[in-house]
């Protein structure tokens, strides 16, 4: 079974956290979420508070199959700023794993860092001059560089779905989607 980590941080994006969290979960994917700090309790962009399973002291020598960061600016600020979360994002890539990161991540975690110099993302639509390399799709997979990004709130679904997808393989991604009734092609699982 794989095994995945959301990171949450105060002022992450909670329609970005909580639906993949949902998503991946339906698919039987292992899901820890932890908060970056000591405190499990997170208060996210919105006002909504999510109750983190562990403190990130907890997680840090764990392995992940997947290492996700949700967006909103002050969460991706706080992610940014946080040596112990870049290290983990770097260890999770060197150890082969995927990074997804949507909204104000790509831009202001991976790209601030330059951690992947050369791979190709999509973020929020108004981040487009932090990248290098840009693509406008709504979620995107850099297959060399094990790394998914994704635009914003919106696009949550196509985002873990896609998740899953290079997890658990297409075939449970668009089971998932079924039980969501999702119209047939709005996600991008299968491109």
């Amino acid at each position: 079974m794989s095994k995945a980590l959301v990171l949450l941080s105060e002022g992450c994006e909670e329609t970005e956290a909580v639906t993949t969290i949902d998503l991946l979960t339906r698919a039987g994917i292992e899901v820890i979420t932890a908060s970056i700090t000591q405190e499990r309790e997170v208060l996210c962009s919105r006002g909504v508070t999510i109750l983190a399973q562990k403190s990130f002291a907890q997680i840090i020598d764990h392995q992940f199959d997947v290492v996700i960061l949700p967006g909103g600016v002050k969460g991706a600020e706080n992610f940014r700023d946080s040596i112990q979360v870049i290290e983990k994002l770097k260890q999770t890539h060197d150890q082969g794993h995927l990074i997804a990161a949507i909204c104000a991540t790509p831009a202001m975690v991976l790209q601030y860092h330059n951690l992947f110099p050369h791979a190709i993302m999509t973020g929020y639509p108004t981040t487009k001059s932090s990248f290098k390399h840009w693509h406008d799709d709504r979620v995107y997979y850099d297959e060399v560089h094990r790394l998914i990004t994704s635009q914003g709130p919106a696009t949550s679904i196509d985002f873990a779905l896609k998740i899953i997808a290079v997890l658990a393989g297409n075939s449970k991604a668009a089971e998932v989607a079924s039980q969501l009734i999702l119209p047939t092609g709005i996600a991008s699982y299968s491109n």
